[in-house]
């Protein structure tokens, strides 16, 4: 084999770039050439259409004493770099998205409107924090232009009655396209691709989120369906097969169910709409997973909330919800916020590893009950902000956040109920006994000024249904062990399941049931079997309504997730084996090479 010179090399390189260079420059001049011929004029500058006047520069022919309001700024065949701030009814118009760039150098905010009336269109906007910002700013048309690099792509702020059409944004770290308190907006032909966040709207009034967009916007190739005005529908994979972005706006009597929404500001949002049901919602890898605004009795529940970047589930003015059974775990601020939510009930919910798990604010009166909210290094399992009244109850904790409030110079903190009067919470850093073994602790655990736990439990709460003569039975369990596999053997009259623990620990758990389905089994104690042994029976005792059992028993490792020490040295055997064989080859190839 033989190897080509380096003097050839660097001549055949220089060829090459020359070659380049020539292409680039025939193929501008053509271009050049074919938009002249065609009676289409090519600016390579900044001109005023009104005046007459040109300009270097895009912020110079703005300012300009000679440009008013109503005036066309035509934006030459060039890159400039620089920061526009729009502060006349102008309207700034572009050779086309790829000749006319305004380039932000990475700074702040490449072009501001900060004026009515204010038309941006054929232009490419790139390499800033904002690509193009409308600020207080309403009446204005942003239209056909490419935005693309930066952390927000097109973002409406306090900009109402506007009209954003045939624009393309890409590759922005956060938002695509955003309207912030922006009422009364028309969207049409929109394209956002390839954005962290692609698109989304918020607000506080019915104004912000009434708007006018339609499903030729796409995200990610697929549709944008803002609905407006429904009554008595069901949304669904049946009838919307391709959905970039779901939110439903000033309805009743709607259901989400079994929808896929991920990769926007708001996975689903929902707003002013009364009798709202969310189910089986898959929501991840959004800023807000599930978003409900002002929507009284709303119920969410089977949703799978996971991975966003700020709340997994957040509903903001909504009394009387019910939020059960939803899985809302590694979200960044919060896995689930109640604002301004009064009697809601917050239940059985798998919500950890946030930095609030549980976030409640102005929040009274409300049900917390069943919840697991294990924590991350500096996370907090419950957070409570000007809240109080509330019964929080059965749940798994680790920590908890009680903001100290302040009124008239006098600073108190809020108060709510840890406990029914029976039961209160497991508190993982509890170090209180159970020398009457109830599964209770023996003192009380404080959780801050004001707040006392008095019933800690002494394990996690967890329920399991068993059916016995048509009938459904809770049995209830508080244990220092992960319960599974719970079963019930009407033959045998025996309970058995599954306790893992960490090692071949001692576990123990708390059984209760009502004492109507011992009196359903007319006869008999139950038997139970833990880990397909019998338990000890630490003690039994019963009420009127229910009858109770604390057993000790030994728990079962859990099972280690890594390869056995054979696979890992088969595969480590066969690394070094490619290895060698490489290094073998790679030196056959240099000796024979001339």
């Amino acid at each position: 084999m033989f190897c080509v010179g380096s003097g050839v090399k660097s001549k055949f390189l220089f060829l090459l770039c020359v070659l380049c260079l020539v292409s680039a420059g025939v193929l501008g001049f053509g271009v050049l050439f074919g938009r002249a011929v065609s009676g289409q004029p090519v600016r390579l500058d900044v001109v005023n259409v009104d005046t007459g006047l040109t300009y270097f520069g895009v912020q110079e022919a703005i300012n300009a004493a000679q440009t008013l309001n109503g005036h066309r700024i035509q934006v030459g065949w060039s890159v400039f770099r620089e920061h526009v701030v729009v502060n006349k009814s102008v309207s700034l118009e572009g050779e086309g998205p790829y000749a006319s760039i305004i380039d932000g150098t990475g700074g702040l905010v490449v072009v501001d409107v900060v004026c009515d009336g204010v038309k941006i269109s054929n232009l490419g906007i790139r390499n800033g924090v904002i690509g193009l910002r409308l600020n207080e700013a309403d009446n204005c048309a942003i239209v056909d232009n490419v935005l693309y690099d930066g952390v927000y792509g097109i973002r409406l702020h306090n900009s109402r009655n506007s009209w954003v059409a045939g624009n393309h944004v890409s590759h922005y770290s956060h938002f695509g396209i955003d309207l912030d308190f922006s009422g009364n907006s028309t969207l049409r032909n929109n394209v956002m691709v390839n954005n962290m966040y692609n698109f989304g709207v918020d607000g506080m009034s019915l104004l912000d989120f009434l708007n006018d967009i339609d499903v030729s916007n796409t995200v990610n190739g697929k549709a944008v369906h803002y609905l407006v005005n429904e009554c008595d529908v069901s949304i669904g994979p049946s009838s919307f097969e391709s959905v970039g972005y779901l939110a439903v706006v000033n309805s009743s009597n709607v259901r989400v169910l079994d929808m896929d929404v991920q990769n926007n500001i708001q996975g689903l949002l929902c707003a002013f709409t009364s009798n709202l049901s969310i189910c089986d919602v898959n929501a991840g890898n959004n800023w807000n997973g599930v978003h409900v605004v002002y929507s009284p009795n709303a119920s969410v529940t089977g949703v799978k909330a996971n991975r966003n970047f700020d709340y997994g589930i957040k509903l903001f003015g909504c009394s009387g919800s019910k939020v059960f059974q939803n899985n809302v775990d590694n979200n960044g601020w919060s896995g689930i916020g109640l604002f301004w939510s009064p009697n809601s009930i917050l239940d059985l919910n798998e919500a950890s590893y946030a930095t609030y798990d549980l976030h409640l604010v102005f929040t009274n009166n409300s049900v917390i009950s069943r919840n697991t909210a294990l924590v991350k290094p500096s996370g907090l399992s419950i957070a409570a902000y000007y809240s109080h009244g509330n019964l929080i109850y059965r749940n798994t904790f680790e920590n908890s956040l009680l903001f100290a409030e302040t009124r008239n110079g006098t600073t108190f903190t809020p108060t709510n109920s840890w406990d029914d009067g029976v039961e209160g919470n497991y508190w993982s850093p509890y170090e209180g006994s159970d020398i009457d073994r109830d599964g209770i602790g023996d003192i009380v655990y404080v959780v801050g000024e004001n707040n006392v736990d008095d019933h800690p439990l002494m394990g996690q709460f967890s329920e399991f249904s068993v059916i016995l003569n048509e009938k459904v039975y809770t049995f209830s369990v508080v244990s220092n062990s992960t319960i599974s596999e719970f079963q019930f053997d009407l033959a045998e009259r025996r309970v058995s399941f599954s306790a893992i623990g960490q090692g071949a620990t001692e576990g123990f758990c708390r059984i209760t049931v009502l004492v109507g389905f011992l009196e359903e089994l007319e006869a008999g104690d139950l038997v139970f079997l833990v880990n397909e042994h019998e338990p000890v029976l630490g003690r039994k005792w019963g009420s009127e309504a229910y009858a109770n059992w604390y057993l000790s028993f030994a728990n079962r490792a859990a099972q280690d997730s890594g390869l056995p020490w054979f696979l890992l040295a088969a595969v480590l055997v066969l690394l070094v084996g490619f290895g060698l064989v490489a290094v073998f080859s790679w030196r056959q190839r240099k000796r024979f090479r001339v």
